[in-house]
């Protein structure tokens, strides 16, 4: 029976699987950080940073996430072709309405740490496990391969969204 296990145990570690992550009201960085965590495989017992062995990434609903009006408009990406003139800024309201799946996919290659992925796993092989789609309408057959689903954050109730009975009943904590 121990056999069995261990069997079972090896196959789900080495075997590639697809993830799918709801990216609705969530901040870029906090997608990014668990895509990271997955494309890069820290997520499975057989981790090292010269083995490929991370799984596939589908983000899906990249135009709703959720970040605070001062970043939408002051917060940037620098790009530089390393040719003279080519320093090119986008904000992130521009990527929200040009491709919103762009910004998980600057942003996760951000915690792709490039000092450690070196040899024979690169950030661009990497990324090329990342699919970003800014609605639902994901194609059926990715679906199809969908493994896990990652846990998603709720959304952080407004004052609005209790009751006045719910409001009255709250403990008091000072007078």
């Amino acid at each position: 029976a121990s056999t069995f296990s261990r069997l079972s145990a090896s196959r789900s570690a080495f075997s590639r699987g697809c993830w799918l992550i709801d990216a609705t009201w969530q901040t870029p960085y906090t997608v990014a950080k668990q895509c990271a965590t997955i494309l890069q495989g820290r997520h499975k017992p057989i981790f090292a940073f010269n083995q490929d062995c991370g799984d596939y990434v589908i983000v899906v609903n990249t135009s709703q996430l959720g970040m605070t009006e001062f970043n939408w408009e002051f917060q940037r990406f620098m790009d530089h072709t390393n040719r003279p003139g080519r320093y090119r800024i986008h904000f992130y309201w521009e990527l929200l309405r040009d491709n919103p799946g762009d910004i998980v996919m600057r942003c996760t290659k951000l915690f792709l740490d490039a000092k450690k992925l070196r040899g024979p796993v690169r950030r661009e092989d990497l990324l090329a496990k990342l699919m970003c789609y800014a609605d639902e309408d994901v194609p059926r057959n990715l679906l199809d391969t969908v493994t896990c689903v990652a846990p998603r954050r709720e959304r952080i109730k407004k004052l609005s969204d209790y009751t006045q009975l719910e409001i009255d009943s709250f403990p008091v904590v000072w007078s």
